[in-house]
Formats: C-alpha cells, structure tokens, sequence
C-alpha cells in the first residue's frame, strides 16, 4: 500500500560532500552480484536514492507489477524488505522518472490506460496522482520531461500505425492540460526498424526539448535526429550525417549537458563498426561529431547502446553502455556492460561477468563508490534477473585544506539539513568568495565568506545536484538537495 502524507511539505533535504574521484589500480577486476529476481526496466532517480523497477506477472498476458523501494547509499543496496508495490502495467506503461518544480517524481501507464505519477514526499512515504486516460489507448514507449524550472511536465507516446499509409506517430501533452494533445511526428515503418518506427524519444534533462529519429528519405532505413520545443511546438533538423552502413541508425541517441562545460550540448550516438560516438552541438545548431570510441567486445557481429552520461565530480564524466551479439533487439541475444570514460577520461573496461542476456545498464552513485544496475537472464530464459556491478570508481570527500597543516578547513553542515547550511572554515583562509553551482556547470550565486561559520539559504532551491566551490579553486563540494 502506498501511504499517503498529511503534510504537503517536501522532507527535510539531505546533503552529501564530495569533490574527487580516485580510479582504483588498473587490476580491478570484473565483478557482479545477483539483487533480485524476475525484474526488468529498472529505473533510479538522479540523486541514486530511488529504485522503481517492474515484475513480469506470469501467464498475464504481458502484464506486470511496478514497485518501489529507497536506497542505501553507503551499501549500495535497495530496501526490499520495505518495498511498495505501485501499480500493475500492462505492455509499455514502464515507470520513468520525472521532475518539475514541486519535486521528482516517476511515471507509469497502468493496465487501465491511466497516466500515474508518484511523488516521494517523505521517509518511505510516496504521494499517487492521476492525469486520466488522456490520448489514444494503445500508446506505447511513454517517457516524460525533466525539468526543475517548470510547474508543469511533458509526457510524450508513440502509437503504432495511427496516421495514414500506415504511420507510427509520436504525441505529446503536457500535465496541466492533459486533454490538449500535439501530434509531433509520423514515420513510414521500415523493414530494419524496430516494433514502433519512432523509436526512443528523448528528453534533454532541464529543458521542454524532445530528441527524436526520423528519416530524411523513408526508402532507406538510416536515421537523423530532430529535436521538438515544448515552447514553440516546432521540430529543428539537429543532425545531417551522410547515409551509410557505418550509423546505426540514431535510434537510441541521448542529449545530454555536463557541469564542466557549461553552455555546451552533446549527444550520445551508437555506430557500426563498434563504436560509439560524442556528437556536440555547433553554432549552426547541427551536431558534429567530436569523439569516436571503439567497443572492446570479442563480440561479432554486435550493437552497442544505452549509454547514459553520469558526471561524478565536477569535471570527470563516465557512462555504462551495452553490447549485445547480432543486430537485432536487445533482450535476445547475449550481451555485456562496459565502462567508459569521456571527456578526458581515459577508463574504458568491461565490469559484467554475467554470461547471457545483459540490457540497461543504470548508474548508481553512492557514498563512496559507484556501482552499475543491469538487468539479465540466460539466453532463452522467460524472466530477467537483477544485477548490480563494482567498478573501479572511488568518491572521497574532502575539503580546502590549509596549506601549513594540511588539515581540513572547509566544510558544510548539518547532514541531514532542512532549509539552512553552515559552511565552516579556518580563519587562514578568510574572506573568500563561495560560488553555487547547479549540475549543468551554471554559476546560481556568489557570496563573501567572512567568517568561520557561514550561513548558505537554500530553501529556494529545487531538489537536485549542486556544487558549493572557493573561487580560484579547483576543490568543489557535491550537494544532493532533498
């Protein structure tokens, strides 16, 4: 059952200090556990606090639960022993999460064509809305929005062969208006394409921009991607690459922002040949591609997807990615996870030892580690299986350090917290300016620190990442706000 609040207020914030990464020694070796049986589409929440997940309902006719469960950051682990069950789904009504400026939240379809969101409002404790039926009821691949700045939230769908000459369109609506839906885009199914044509819409974390594939010329099935404003209800062509058997068609293709090049925008992209491609975007508004990376799989043939940006400190971004044998969908075939740095970052490692079917690589960042999620079963098994796997990532928290003693002098408390922070120093370091970062690398304030206990408001800000950093310095503080 889930328990509803009797206070509307968010709880208390929880805020966690990191500012480096240590890679361990280059002998790491793979290594990975089972969690869970009869799971599948895990999905965690940006701060690794939150698991939601599905359990497939045997002999339901595709039908299945969706639960939820807190996670524990030092362990790693979720709290399955006080797990909620949410909803039973049936085909793609998968949980994702969500977010606008109330709080995050996560989203599914449940079996009777209602639109549920879930909001954490609380210690084990979950708020149920509806948004009704809105749409067409054979919607499928439903994904929604992610932005703090809004009061409001974008939900997107795709529905098979729903415009003429046997189309596959992509809808959207937004939650204040559920009723009011916009047609974004239709495609002519091609023979390579997957179960739906509109495969794998996208949202840009903090903005209404929705990345989808389509083809410039329906006779071949190689893709480009569009990206569709929320606030002008237009699409813009972003890439314009030429057709060839190396690009693996866009399908899967992920914008994405990082704090240490703020301004900028990439895009994540899968090619043949094994590889997997950085796109960045430039001035014209087209995306180049700026970094190639070769897969180190023995596979052959092989796809290469899923891979999700996750930046750990302010400057080092890292991501898990799937490899799976063939060309065909993934959940059929054998598959591995693999490391990979970017930016810079030069680690790139396979951390599965699974031998089988391995989908959806999902990171977790924990209090000193950061563990990698995956679903998994033998090649022909009817259930998926959970997996978690180390990696050779450390997080240390540390502080601005007196160059005399080497002792720590900057610091902020209390942990948890509510509203108010204090940030603590040495008087050898004072004045010093104290700038606070959000997670896209954009300077929110700055203020003159002037005494050893500082007091930082942070009531205004919405639940999400920041970093707390001494102009000139390279040390910064990662803050989670709940």
């Amino acid at each position: 059952m889930i328990k509803l609040p009797t206070m509307t207020k968010m709880y208390p914030i929880l805020l966690l200090l990191f500012s480096g990464v240590t890679l361990l020694a280059q002998t790491f070796t793979p290594s990975d556990i089972l969690i869970a049986t009869n799971v599948f589409q895990v999905e965690f929440s940006d701060d690794s606090r939150s698991m939601v997940w599905c359990e497939q309902i045997p002999l339901s006719g595709a039908r299945a639960k969706v639960w939820y469960a807190d996670m524990d950051l030092t362990t790693g682990l979720p709290d399955l022993a006080k797990k909620q069950l949410i909803d039973t789904i049936q085909g793609q009504g998968w949980p994702y999460w969500g977010e606008d400026q109330t709080s995050p939240f996560f989203l599914i379809k449940n079996q009777r064509g209602e639109i549920i969101y879930v909001r954490l409002t609380g210690i084990n404790t979950l708020s149920r809305f509806s948004l009704g039926k809105p749409g067409n009821p054979n919607k499928g691949l439903i994904n929604v929005s992610a932005d703090k700045s809004k009061p409001y939230f974008w939900v997107n769908y795709t529905v098979k062969t729903t415009v003429a000459n046997g189309r596959d369109s992509l809808f959207c609506f937004r939650s204040d208006n559920p009723t009011k839906i916009i047609f974004i885009a239709s495609e002519v199914p091609s023979p390579a394409g997957s179960i739906y044509e509109l495969t794998f819409p996208r949202w840009l974390a903090q903005s209404e921009i929705l990345a989808h594939p389509f083809r410039s010329n329906p006779a071949q099935p190689y893709y480009d991607m569009k990206f569709w404003n929320g606030a002008t209800l237009a699409s813009t062509v972003v890439t314009q690459d030429v057709q060839t058997s190396l690009f693996n068609s866009h399908v899967d293709d992920l914008p994405f922002r990082v704090p240490q090049k703020p301004g900028e925008l990439f895009m994540f992209s899968s090619k043949g040949s094994r590889q997997m491609a950085i796109y960045q975007q430039q001035k014209s508004g087209l995306f180049a591609e700026m970094e190639t990376y070769a897969s180190p799989t023995s596979f052959s043939p092989l796809t290469l997807t899923s891979f999700e940006p996750f930046t750990i400190n302010s400057n080092q971004t890292f991501g898990a990615y799937q490899v799976y044998q063939g060309g065909g969908i993934p959940g059929n075939t054998k598959g591995e996870i693999w490391l990979r740095g970017i930016f810079g970052q030069t680690l790139h490692t396979k951390i599965s030892t699974f031998d089988g079917v391995a989908v959806d690589p999902e990171y977790v960042i924990g209090a000193n580690k950061v563990w990698i999620y995956y679903y998994g079963k033998a090649v022909g098994a009817p259930f998926f299986d959970l997996h978690r796997c180390e990696t050779p990532l450390s997080i240390v928290t540390t502080g601005l350090k007196d160059a005399k003693d080497a002792q720590p002098i900057f610091s902020i408390y209390p942990n948890p917290a509510h509203d108010l922070v204090t940030v603590q120093t040495a008087s050898s370091v004072l004045p010093f300016e104290l700038q606070l970062f959000d997670s896209l690398g954009r300077l929110l304030r700055s203020e003159k620190v002037q005494h050893n206990e500082h007091i930082v408001n942070l009531a205004t800000l919405s639940a999400g990442l920041y970093f707390f950093k001494p102009l000139g310095s390279a040390a910064s503080q990662r803050v989670v706000k709940y």
